[in-house]
């Protein structure tokens, strides 16, 4: 799970390269949504879809789906998939962050 985050991250930084280069081109900005980025990667895949969808449901979801800014999309996908993947109950030992020893223990005396 974190490392799809970290890939989806990646391509969020991919997806901001990419606008800031239209952009310095351009002269316009504009963000790369996730159907024209679909199209760029493989448009053989993307074309026969409508046909293959029921017309409500490529209507009603995958549309605005893909009209989506990716920058956004693999950004907030990204943080969640790393949120997931976190490790629970791993933390950084306190020798670390203190000191390069080891604690002494206390001797109780009694």
């Amino acid at each position: 799970m974190r490392a799809l985050g970290w890939v989806l991250l990646a391509m969020a930084v991919a997806a901001i390269v990419h606008d800031c280069l239209a952009w310095w081109s351009e002269g316009s900005f504009s963000l790369l949504s996730l159907g024209e980025l679909w199209s760029r990667f493989d448009y053989a895949a993307v074309h026969p879809l409508p046909g293959q969808v029921p017309g409500a449901l490529w209507r009603g979801v995958v549309v605005p789906f893909l009209g989506l800014p990716a920058l956004p999309v693999f950004t907030v996908l990204g943080v969640i998939a790393l949120w997931f993947g976190r490790r629970i109950g791993s933390r950084t030992e306190e020798r670390f962050l203190t000191s390069s020893r080891p604690r002494r223990r206390s001797s109780s005396l009694s």
